[in-house]
C-alpha cells in the first residue's frame, strides 16, 4: 500500500486534476485505488472533475475499475490524496507539491513541508520562470514536468477525467513505502 498526496503552493495550480490522472493511471495499471481529499470541498471538487456524485460520509464511489472515491483512505490498496493548498499538515507517504512556472506560485512554494519528495512543476506558455529557476529556489528537485493542455482542461471541465483514455499518465519516480529523507538520495 502506497500514500501519495499532492498539495499546491496556492489554489488552482492543478493538484485535483493531477490527483485524479494519477488515481485513474493506477487503476488502469491493474491497481486498487481510492482518491479522497484532506478537505470536504476538494471531495466534491474531485467528485465532478470524475463525473461522479461525491460520497456520503464513510461511503465510497465507484470512478472506474480498481478506482474508488472516498471521504477516507482506504486500509488495504494505494491512495491518492488531493491535499489542496495544505502545505502544513503533516501528510503521511509521498508528498508532491505542485507549482506553476508564475511569481505567486513560487513565492508561495516557499513554504513546502520538509516531508516533500519533489515538485511538479506546471509549465504555463509564456512565462518567464523556467524549470531551472524553479529548482533553484525551492532547493527541491523537480520530479515531473506537466505542460497546460487545453485537452485536459475541457475534461476535467466535463466531469471526465478519469474516463478519458487518452490522456497521458502522470510519470512519478518509483515510489517506496516510506518516501522518506533516505529514498531522496536514490532519485
Amino acid at each position: 500500500m502506497t500514500t501519495t498526496t499532492f498539495v499546491g503552493a496556492k489554489g488552482g495550480v492543478g493538484t485535483s486534476t493531477l490527483a485524479a490522472l494519477h488515481a485513474a493511471h493506477l487503476a488502469r495499471s491493474g491497481r486498487s485505488v481510492r482518491l479522497t481529499s484532506s478537505d470536504p470541498a476538494g471531495l466534491d471538487d474531485l467528485a465532478a472533475h470524475v463525473g461522479v456524485p461525491a460520497p456520503g460520509e464513510g461511503e465510497s464511489v465507484v470512478v472506474i475499475p480498481g478506482l474508488t472515491l472516498a471521504d477516507h483512505p482506504c486500509a488495504d490498496g494505494d491512495n491518492v490524496i488531493d491535499g489542496g493548498t495544505d502545505c502544513f499538515s503533516d501528510h503521511h507517504g509521498c508528498v508532491y507539491v505542485v507549482v506553476r512556472n508564475d511569481y505567486l506560485s513560487l513565492r508561495r512554494a516557499l513554504n513546502v513541508p520538509q516531508t516533500t519528495v519533489g515538485i511538479i512543476l506546471v509549465i504555463e506558455p509564456n512565462r518567464s520562470l523556467g524549470r531551472r529557476d524553479v529548482a533553484e529556489v525551492l532547493a527541491h528537485p523537480i520530479v515531473a514536468e506537466v505542460a497546460l493542455d487545453p485537452t485536459i482542461a475541457r475534461a476535467a471541465d466535463a466531469g471526465l477525467l478519469a474516463a478519458a483514455p487518452r490522456l497521458r499518465p502522470l510519470r512519478l519516480p518509483a515510489q517506496t513505502s516510506s518516501c522518506g529523507l533516505a529514498d531522496r538520495g536514490q532519485r
